[in-house]
């Protein structure tokens, strides 16, 4: 075979790959897609979807399960190790448990956190993670799901994740539910403070029954 045959062959080849390719670089960024029945981030007042989440102990839980309280919502994964993310959001929630205790809260107030990593952060890394912050279970939950469940969730909050090189990029996104599972704030970014948190909870299970 002739040097140009050889190159027009090479090329022939490469042309015909060109849609496998793109297939395949379609479906790596439609998997990080936000779906679910929620087509954009609600507006305050309206509910909150429901999810089926898989608790610090492997118990089966739903996120309606915490109706009748005022719940913050938020997402990390345990692997992260950025200062001004999910270890600060952890922080936050820490401090935010103890003012809800000495607020004598607990009863009407709850924290959830959920991990977007369900591969890695099994039954066993959430019950540690959590004895890590010595998290009161009556008062503060970690839980995780599979991966269409955090979609849906994050898709109603703007929350937008993504798998890179074994880390997870993602923004952040805390929510305050009303004991009917209405959306009453988002905190986006780290702006805010465990105070502000739970003053916001505490008020809001008061104000929305």
């Amino acid at each position: 075979m002739t040097p140009t045959l050889r190159l027009l062959s090479l090329v022939t080849s490469a042309v015909a790959l060109l849609p496998f390719v793109a297939s395949a670089e379609v479906a790596s960024t439609e998997l990080f897609q936000p779906v679910g029945v929620v087509p954009q981030e609600l507006a305050l007042g309206e509910i909150m979807p429901d999810a089926v989440l898989r608790g610090s102990h492997g118990e089966p839980l739903r996120l309606a399960d915490f109706r009748g309280k005022a719940v913050a919502v938020t997402f990390f994964y345990s692997r992260c190790t950025a200062a001004t993310f999910c270890p600060l959001v952890g922080r936050n929630f820490d401090a935010a448990q103890s003012l809800l205790k000495q607020m004598n809260a607990g009863e009407n107030c709850h924290l959830l956190s959920i991990s977007l990593d369900p591969m890695h952060d099994t039954a066993d890394v959430l019950a540690a993670y959590a004895r890590g912050y010595e998290a009161d279970p009556k008062l503060w939950t970690f839980a995780t799901a599979a991966d269409a469940e955090i979609q849906k969730l994050g898709a109603a909050v703007g929350l937008e994740y993504k798998r890179t090189d074994g880390r997870i990029d993602h923004n952040l996104r805390t929510v305050i539910l009303d004991a009917n599972g209405r959306v009453r704030r988002i905190f986006r970014g780290d702006g805010w403070t465990p105070q502000e948190l739970a003053s916001e909870l505490h008020t809001i299970a008061r104000r929305f029954r």
